[in-house]
């Protein structure tokens, strides 16, 4: 098992567009990676722009495909060119 866990502010006023960008990537994992477990967005409750992207797979070959995925190069340049910030870090499983 491999965990992301991604740590997101995005610029200011431009949340919904993020959130709907999100929506339809995560409808694209979802339906065309079967070795994606989980991703999920998650927003904070003090700070609307902040949110956490949480992402499990099987294991790294199917971390390499999200990376690699037709639908990833679509929306992640569209993602990224509307956040102030991201902190990404991985992990291995450890217990499933």
């Amino acid at each position: 098992m491999v965990g992301g866990l991604k740590i997101i502010l995005v610029a200011e006023g431009r949340e919904r567009e993020f959130e709907s960008l999100f929506r339809e990537l995560r409808s694209k994992t979802r339906d065309q990676e079967l070795g994606c477990v989980l991703y999920s967005l998650l927003k904070s409750r003090t700070n609307p722009r902040a949110y956490i992207v949480q992402e499990q797979y099987r294991d790294a070959a199917a971390l390499a495909e999200h990376e690699s995925s037709p639908h990833g190069k679509i929306y992640f340049p569209k993602i990224r060119a509307i956040l102030e910030s991201i902190t990404v870090e991985y992990f291995d499983g450890v217990v499933s």
